[in-house]
């Protein structure tokens, strides 16, 4: 009789899997993948700072236009550029927040090819299934991945949005809170595990529902991957490639035990 594993055994299952992970891209030379997350992710980083400096400047300047003063020895002087140092720090906290959500899944989008190779590799040398090139199929794998992306950033984004207009209630916003941060780990485990869903052909349909009843993979997956996030510089680097993995070795744990509906 085939048994469900819990939801909490597949966190744990799914957090393990990482541990499984680095040591398999160093032995089977996966690390040389590295060398592309290091290039996009790089670029993502240094991008993301500066356009955070720019729109901050940009968004100071107009908001303080409306409140220059010829006197700054005036008390009204001195609100100004109390306002001037808050809008500074505000500001480059707010568009920081938004970035690093949307780093995220930049990083998914522009990694997608090579995420989808390194998750079809960790397959091949695991169970000896060789999957032929084909770049038909690799272009559309490539295409689905991005979609996949798109579709769970908006839909996140729609839960922040609603989130900011009841954080401020409180417990149901603090509940509100706790909730964005499952959700965002259960999206971001959603990606790396679609990658083993379309090689199984299944619809993204298909793949939802999957996800779904699989959830604690899906979420102890984007755990990681976000707190992979919280490494200056090299975080997004080690995500883009031990995450596929670990998504692809998990997935492949729960069907080799057979535990599944």
């Amino acid at each position: 009789m085939q048994k469900q594993v819990s939801f909490f055994e597949q966190v744990g299952l799914s957090i393990k899997s990482y541990g499984k992970a680095i040591s398999f891209v160093f032995a089977k030379g996966l690390w040389l993948y590295f060398i592309y997350s290091i290039i996009i992710s790089a670029l993502l980083t240094f991008g993301g700072f500066e356009m955070i400096r720019h729109f901050t400047d940009v968004l100071e300047v107009w908001i303080m236009s409306y409140f220059t003063v010829d006197n700054e020895d005036s008390w009204f002087g001195f609100f100004g550029g109390a306002l001037h140092f808050l809008l500074s720090i505000g500001l480059k906290i707010l568009f920081f927040f938004i970035f690093s959500t949307f780093s995220k899944y930049i990083l998914l989008i522009l990694m997608s090819p090579i995420m989808a190779f390194i998750s079809e590799r960790t397959e091949e040398i695991i169970t000896g299934r060789v999957y032929p090139f084909n770049l038909a199929q690799f272009i559309k794998d490539i295409a689905r991945g991005v979609l996949i992306a798109l579709r769970n950033m908006f839909i996140e984004f729609g839960f922040i949005f609603l989130g900011f207009l009841i954080v401020w209630i409180p417990v149901i916003g603090w509940i509100g809170a706790l909730f964005l941060i499952v959700l965002s780990y259960y999206f971001y485990g959603f990606s790396m595990i679609d990658y083993v869903s379309e090689r199984r052909r299944m619809g993204i349909s298909q793949s939802v529902a999957y996800v779904r009843k699989n959830k604690g993979l899906s979420i102890g997956n984007g755990f990681v991957f976000s707190l992979l996030f919280t490494i200056p510089l090299i975080g997004g680097m080690l995500a883009a490639v031990l995450s596929p993995v670990a998504a692809c070795i998990a997935v492949l744990e729960i069907e080799s035990r057979n535990l599944y509906e």
